[in-house]
């Protein structure tokens, strides 16, 4: 036996005003967990939809700087949120996985309003925990994704614009590695569905995204911005919540976990864009030649990364720190050959050869 939870959200300039309707069910009262940003950007809308809804908030509060058990150890012995109905996240992953991570210790209800288009945590059943000084911890597996997400297009289309740049790049990889995951396998139905919604976060990312950006460079709200916010949260979310949990991720997220050991990566650079980088890498190693074609040039044309240089390291360096750290991720446990170090540093080389003009 077993359940899909596929993504509800609802999506608009107004979309907080389905509180009306979807948060009253949940209930008269709730508590309010945000990054500070993200709560100067939306707490007017959300107040106000709240207010009409006639749901009190009881706590709220920054969730803090990181997504660390500490910082959900907080929420969940904060008294008044333990009288909450439910819990509201609001602001980017890592706030949002902290909430979700609560609400599973508190049996609460958990509901996201994200501000910024950068990955799929809200509409997921897992939380990427991390330790107080960055470092990853560990991907906690919960039992449900969040009830409900209610993505507000124009908080997002006047965000800072390189979490929608780096966005793209973390969504096409979702493509990539869970084909990449699932090679060789019988898949079950919802893998299949899955997998099939993937297709998604690549071509559509392709076909959308540099006018998407150009548009949220402008703060317009357009149907581009709308489609590519949507592959970003809900197509990628899909994805993870339909797929056997194997093939959720591969090589472009367990070289972004080697990456960021080194801290001139991970200080300095986004989450999906590094990424983005890892993607290409993998493309390379699997001997992918077109959709590397592809990814690359979106790459390039967006700025993302397509050599170890735009992450601040450089090829000849001693790099085994990286390379042991992602040989031994998790998320290379289930992979249709071994992915070594050697593997890994030879598709890096290749791909710094292949950045010096082979795409054709």
């Amino acid at each position: 036996m077993y359940s899909v939870y596929l993504p509800r959200y609802t999506i608009g300039t107004d979309a907080y005003q389905a509180f009306s309707t979807i948060l009253a069910k949940a209930n008269h009262t709730c508590a309010v967990y945000y990054g500070e940003h993200a709560w100067l950007a939306s707490a007017r809308k959300i107040e106000e939809a709240l207010k009409s809804a006639e749901i009190k908030i009881i706590a709220q509060g920054s969730y803090g700087q990181e997504a660390t058990i500490e910082n959900a150890e907080k929420i969940m012995h904060d008294p008044m949120a333990q009288k909450a109905d439910f819990l509201l996240g609001v602001g980017g992953g890592k706030c949002i996985d902290t909430v979700k991570y609560a609400g599973e210790k508190m049996n609460k209800p958990v509901y996201t309003c994200p501000s910024i288009a950068s990955n799929c945590a809200p509409v997921t059943k897992i939380s990427i925990m991390y330790d107080e000084n960055g470092s990853f911890r560990e991907i906690t597996q919960l039992k449900q994704p969040p009830v409900h997400c209610f993505i507000d297009t124009e908080v997002i289309g006047n965000a800072p614009l390189e979490y929608l740049w780096a966005g793209m790049g973390d969504t096409m990889a979702k493509h990539v590695e869970s084909v990449f995951s699932a090679r060789g396998d019988v898949l079950d139905y919802p893998s299949t569905l899955g997998i099939k919604i993937g297709e998604l976060c690549f071509d559509d990312i392709l076909a959308c995204g540099q006018q998407a950006y150009a548009d949220a460079r402008m703060h317009i709200v357009s149907p581009a911005l709308e489609e590519t916010v949507q592959n970003i949260i809900i197509s990628t979310g899909a994805v993870s919540v339909s797929v056997n949990k194997d093939y959720n991720s591969a090589l472009a997220h367990a070289l972004y976990y080697g990456l960021t050991v080194r801290p001139v990566v991970a200080e300095h650079h986004l989450h999906g864009e590094i990424v983005s980088y890892g993607t290409l890498v993998q493309l390379k190693m699997d001997h992918q030649e077109e959709l590397l074609k592809q990814a690359y040039r979106f790459n390039k044309e967006l700025h993302l990364p397509v050599r170890i240089e735009d992450l601040g390291l450089t090829i000849e360096e001693d790099l085994d720190d990286i390379l042991t750290a992602a040989e031994g991720n998790q998320e290379l446990l289930h992979v249709p050959y071994p992915v070594t170090k050697d593997k890994i540093y030879q598709a890096m080389k290749d791909l710094q050869n292949y950045s010096e003009g082979e795409i054709r």
